[in-house]
């Protein structure tokens, strides 16, 4: 065991904390209420982007907890990264780069076809990494589930995890989940509940879970 679990732990609970947070309060559509030149949109994307940072060192202490020299350790951390980096990538289309679109279609500073294409080329877009941000981070839970399967008292917590993303894997395999507001917030409580759990167990120094 190395580093600082309960630095870690913390960085776990408070940003998935916020992530529940953000994802009960994000708007489904652009704009949302405002204060001065700061809306809803706004600030759920911007504050989703720099949780990322803290979420990443999070789960690199839980990875260093489990023993970064064994193989699922170290894997699920990379999914997890992985994931974080997709799920940027998708809260800047949808928080940076889309008002910059919708402005432009408002002032007419391009052609309407051109900015209809380019509407949608960023809305799927942003479907697209959303898909990869969660896909990546059912994944990892469930494979940082199978490390913490090895822990003393880290069974139910290893169960919980594998379960998790086997049941996110299924539902997307049945075609019927996306990657909107309501399908995204489903993900994000299953795997916040999990990752706050076991960041509890981390700061009890893993006797318990």
């Amino acid at each position: 065991m190395s580093g600082n679990p309960k630095a870690g732990s913390t960085a776990l609970i408070l940003g998935w904390l916020a992530y529940i947070g953000l994802m009960a309060v994000h708007p489904t559509h652009l704009g949302g209420p405002s204060l001065g030149h700061v809306d809803l949109n706004d600030a759920v994307h911007w504050t989703a982007l720099l949780i990322s940072p803290v979420l990443a060192s999070g789960y690199v202490g839980m990875a260093r907890r489990l023993d970064l020299s064994r193989p699922l350790p170290l894997l699920g951390l990379c999914f997890m990264l992985f994931s974080l980096v997709a799920g940027m990538a998708a809260g800047t289309l949808n928080g940076l780069v889309m008002p910059e679109v919708l402005r432009s279609t408002a002032e007419q500073e391009t052609s309407a076809d051109s900015l209809e294409a380019l509407r949608h080329l960023v809305w799927w877009t942003n479907q697209g990494f959303a898909a990869i941000h969660y896909t990546l981070a059912a994944m990892g839970t469930g494979l940082l589930g199978l490390a913490w399967m090895r822990q003393p008292g880290g069974r139910l917590l290893g169960i919980a995890g594998v379960a998790v993303a086997t049941g996110f894997l299924v539902w997307l395999a049945t075609g019927l989940w996306r990657p909107d507001v309501h399908g995204a917030l489903a993900v994000v409580l299953a795997i916040g509940v999990w990752t706050i759990s076991a960041g509890f167990v981390m700061r009890r120094g893993g006797s318990e879970a």
